[in-house]
């Protein structure tokens, strides 16, 4: 390989990317969107803003100048570069590689906010998603690949080709939309990313083997440019796209689906709604941080929004955000300043966020929407403010969202500039041109754009060899004696970057009297250990802390009165070897306040996950003596999990915790279940009578119980005749016996058939007892199930419709009742017709296609029932839809899996805050969609050893089990007991799903979904 760019910075391996010649002419963007509608004029859609009063919005620049804006960033020179994006295309092409992307650079040379002079840095890339500026170049995020493409001379024009800086970003198949996105300077000096889950990758330098790749499945990265360092920092949501940092140099971003704002926390594992966690030994991730959300899920709002309408418009537009721009400008009124604002894509507006501290971080609260668009093609995707304090918007300006069914409309897109009353004109200058008196002098600027980039100027001019020892002392100066906490943390940001901080004199600052400053101290003194964000492949840093720091920040972990500083040592755990993390692991659990903290408790967990693989032993201590009851939990759950091949540390801690509090107690017993849920026998170990014994005065029922399960799960004759008792006990309430009865099904003793069968008539009972009965494979037991259908209460039935397809001599047994009428032909939805058919029985699919109909398998089939369903939903007919009804529709064929203000399954994604008052979009979903289906939502088909076939989603693993989403219920199977497991092109939602309902069902129910307010269920008769 040929180095043929380097300077003092960054010696990147150049590997030429892979797209159309340099200089050839760029193609014409096709426009494959059908709508006959048109974007307002771009000054219409400007003046048509709903803003606050004082506020006006003026187009900086418009098609044709600017089409398919997709990301932007600040030079020196106040100039706006553009990311424009055309190879982006809908769901079934992906990305169109015929076509190329583009960086333009916009000025506005006389500060009347509108661009003067435009020019073209380079049209050679394609799925651009991103650009910054730095070192001598411009960093372009095209995946799989970082680009750095030089232009040392800075005068606008690429030196050479493109240089790969790192690959491994994959680009999904399915969810493209979700690729890695996001370039942007931290304060500490790292270039941050972020990656949607649904775009796993293996990333390093061209050429790095693949075991020594570092894996990302979703969330924040940064990657230092001196250094050549990639570290993932924290893992998960679903698609962020959008950060930010505040005054403090705390980041936060944004995301779409499952909650919208996050604190980014290094070493953390987020909640992802639809992929899996990696690492299985994540036994609980940290939820997001606002205290509301954008859309009506029935979750508790601060219901200050006055807009109009719906409950989605009223609570802030729907779930898909895009942007985030925390306010520190100085052209807005200082209400708004340190405001979080995102951009809401279905909601078309910004959402506005106060950001609080609470607990170990930070809590959004919602506040006022404002900036709501009137064009109905406004798809705001970014924001930022500029050198002049107002704040700049992009939009794609299409009539699409993220997924893009129908097709891309290139040749529109507009900036639009937010200002209040009459911005005063500036002239930026260059700011890589001041000296370091001057630079330094811009941290106390009032706005941060300008501290930003004197920040970068001096990293730049370190990197290059200068010393700066001017800039260094006045940085210090400015440290030491500025009384403004914001204005201190600007200037250790700016002397760590430029290496104007050593050892002592950052530990000096672990006693700083403000917590942000103390907890920037922790992290700069850590900055350089690997971070080990425990993946299931990686053991640990092997970089060890010296002894005095170790203790002296256990020391910190234990006396510490500010909950962020704990979080900063909590990230630290992960940076530090294996051997070093029990130490400071005590301190941190010693904090009995941080019980019920939002992210500690699963920090620390996170960070003692290799601990348990290299020296179990050294958790049990910290199990019992924690104050923290869910790191107590978490040890003894992964304790147990070893109990077959590592039995000895269970059964320690089994027996200290013998000796502890009743509440320690109810921790380990509740870990040990978990770990062993799924399981059929177990070996017990030696320290179980104990606690057993210790436990058997306990006045907590649940407790009792609990302890029984497990007994039952270690053999013991007596505990199982107990649990057979209270389910038989007609008597008792119904809740315990169903609970006796799962027990049962778990251990299968010789009478569990006789069992199930005399409680399959019993309501509410039934629903298990039909899930113990599918274990056995004879007609008989297929044809009580089926004979009792109706004794199933019926928000039960399809509970007893998904053990009747388990089988093919139970599926018979259905269809003959089905036949007979005596099970309604309706209740046999499409997912349960898939499931027959996978059963691979021919003579069985013959009698499904006699009783209940065909599957229109085929492409042609598909489009040509979508062409005919959307010609019966014209303007007419929806407006003669019963929404009522097809909110009835909705709970029978579609709530086992989806929810929809507030009610139904959480299988598939939420539709509440989605785009489905688009009718192609929606009625594309729902009679193809396996058309475009992420790895998240494929159909898994589970071959069970006794003869059952299950269908449904994977969602979570370990070792000895596995866990299946099926429509009704999780499942959690031994796997000694699966004989195969196949996964599917497929949705789990089927095709079909319409094929069972009428034309004025089908009707009712698009009605229904494309109505932004929820309606009453018909009326009973």
């Amino acid at each position: 390989m040929r180095r043929l760019h380097s300077y003092p910075l960054i010696t990147a391996t150049l590997i030429l990317v892979s797209c159309p010649a340099p200089g050839a002419e760029l193609p014409q963007p096709p426009n494959t969107e059908p709508s006959k509608t048109r974007a307002l004029p771009a000054a219409e859609a400007a003046a048509g803003f709903r803003v606050p009063g004082g506020f006006r919005v003026n187009v900086f620049a418009a098609e044709p100048d600017v089409q398919n804006p997709v990301a932007m960033a600040w030079d020196t020179r106040g100039r706006l570069w553009v990311a424009e994006n055309y190879t982006y295309s809908d769901m079934t092409q992906r990305f169109d590689l015929r076509l190329r992307d583009r960086v333009l650079i916009f000025e506005d040379a006389d500060g009347d906010g509108r661009f003067d002079k435009r020019a073209v840095f380079s049209e050679d890339v394609q799925r651009l998603g991103s650009v910054e500026l730095g070192f001598g170049g411009v960093w372009l995020l095209c995946p799989p690949q970082l680009l750095f493409v030089p232009d040392r001379d800075r005068n606008d024009v690429p030196d050479g080709p493109a240089e790969v800086v790192l690959d491994g970003f994959r680009v999904a198949t399915d969810n493209h939309h979700t690729f890695a996105n996001g370039l942007r300077w931290g304060p500490d000096g790292w270039l941050y990313g972020r990656c949607g889950a649904s775009s796993p990758g293996e990333i390093g330098v061209p050429g790095t083997p693949a075991e020594q790749r570092i894996p990302i499945r979703g969330g924040i990265w940064r990657y230092h440019p001196g250094r050549k360092r990639f570290e993932v920092l924290a893992h998960g949501t679903t698609n962020p796209w959008g950060h930010d940092w505040n005054a403090l140099g705390e980041m936060f971003f944004i995301n779409t689906v499952n909650g919208h704002l996050w604190h980014l926390i290094p070493g953390a594992h987020f909640a992802r709604p639809h992929t899996i966690e990696p690492n299985a030994r994540v036994y609980a991730v940290i939820d997001q941080h606002a205290d509301h959300y954008h859309w009506d899920n029935a979750k508790e709002i601060q219901k200050t929004s006055p807009n109009p309408g719906s409950v989605n418009d009223q609570r802030g537009g729907g779930h898909a955000h895009i942007g985030l721009m925390i306010y520190q400008g100085d052209q807005w009124p200082d209400s708004y300043r340190d405001k979080l604002f995102t951009l809401n894509m279905h909601g078309r507006r910004m959402n506005v966020e106060r950001l609080e501290r609470e607990g170990s971080g930070y809590v959004g609260r919602h506040e006022p929407d404002r900036f709501f668009a009137a064009d109905p093609w406004f798809r705001g995707i970014d924001l930022s403010y500029g050198p002049d304090g107002s704040v700049y918007v992009l939009d794609w300006s299409d009539t699409g969202e993220c997924h893009e069914h129908e097709g891309v409309h290139r040749t529109s897109g507009r900036i639009f500039r937010i200002a209040y009353e009459d911005a005063a004109r500036i002239r930026t200058g260059d700011v890589s041109r001041l000296d370091e008196a001057a630079l330094v002098a811009l941290h106390t600027h009032a706005n941060e754009w300008f501290v930003r980039q004197a920040r970068h100027v001096l990293a730049e001019r370190a990197a290059g060899g200068k010393a700066l020892d001017h800039a260094k002392a006045a940085l210090r100066d400015m440290f030491e004696h500025e009384p403004d906490v914001v204005r201190k943390v600007r200037a250790l940001c700016s002397l760590f970057v430029i290496k104007g901080t050593d050892e002592a004199f950052l530990r000096g600052l672990l006693h700083h009297e403000h917590e942000s400053v103390r907890t920037w101290a922790v992290r700069f003194l850590t900055d350089e250990l690997p971070i080990d964000t425990v993946f299931s492949r990686r053991g640990g840093t092997d970089v060890p802390l010296s002894k005095e720091l170790g203790e002296e920040f256990a020391t910190l972990a234990r006396r510490d009165p500010s909950g962020l500083v704990r979080l900063a040592l909590g990230s630290t755990l992960q940076r530090l070897p294996v051997d070093q993390r029990i130490t400071l692991a005590e301190a941190l659990v010693s904090r009995s306040e941080d019980a019920a903290d939002h992210n500690l408790p699963a920090l620390i967990w996170m960070g003692l996950i290799p601990v348990a693989e290299s020296n179990p032993d050294s958790l049990v201590s910290l199990a019992v003596e924690s104050r923290l009851p869910d790191v107590s939990r978490m040890i003894a759950r992964r304790l147990a999990e070893d109990i077959e091949s590592r039995p000895a540390a269970l059964s320690h801690l089994l027996e200290r915790a013998a000796r502890q509090p009743e509440a320690v107690q109810a921790q380990v017993i509740a870990g040990v279940g978990e770990a062993l849920t799924g399981w059929r026998k177990a070996a017990k170990p030696s320290g179980w009578d104990a606690l057993e014994r210790s436990l058997a005065p306990s006045a907590s029922s649940a407790l009792r119980e609990r302890v029984r399960d497990l007994n039952v799960l270690f053999g013991d004759g007596r505990a199982l005749e107990d649990v057979k008792r209270v389910a038989l006990d007609e008597s008792a309430d119904f809740e315990p016996r169903k609970s006796a009865l799962k027990t049962l099904i778990e251990s299968r003793p010789p009478d569990l058939r006789s069992i199930c069968e005399r409680l399959i008539r019993v309501r509410f009972v039934n629903a298990v007892a039909a899930r113990g009965l599918t274990q056995f494979d004879d007609p008989a037991v297929g044809v009580l199930l089926a004979k009792s259908y109706r004794s199933f209460h019926p928000s039960e039935r399809s509970l007893a419709l998904e053990a009747l397809v388990s089988r093919p001599v139970f599926a018979r047994a259905l269809l003959d009742q089905i036949a007979a009428g005596a099970i309604p032909r309706q209740d046999l939805t499409a997912f349960h017709v898939r499931q027959i058919r996978s059963l691979g029985d021919p003579a069985l699919n013959e009698r499904l296609a006699q009783v209940w109909g065909e599957l229109r398998e085929s492409a042609a089939d598909r489009r040509e029932r979508i062409a005919a369903v959307k010609r019966q939903l014209g303007a007419d007919s929806l407006a003669a839809a019963d929404r009522s009804r097809g909110r009835a529709v909705f709970d029978r064929v579609c709530s086992a899996c989806h929810r929809l203000y507030g009610h139904g399954g959480e299988v598939g994604p939420d539709l509440t805050g989605t785009g489905r008052d688009n009718l192609d979009y929606l009625v594309e979903n729902l009679v193809d969609p396996s058309a475009a289906v992420s790895a998240d939502f494929r159909m898994v088909v589970v071959a069970m050893k006794d003869g059952r076939v299950l269908n449904g989603l994977v969602r979570g693993q370990t070792e000895r089990t596995l866990t299946l989403q099926t429509q009704n219920e999780r499942m959690v199977l031994d796997r000694r007991d699966i004989d195969e497991v196949k996964t599917s092109s497929q949705s789990l939602m089927p095709e079909g799903q319409l094929d069972a309902l009428s034309q004025a069902e089908v009707r009712d129910l698009v009605a229904y979904l494309m109505h932004r307010t929820q309606v009453p269920l018909p009326k009973t008769p």
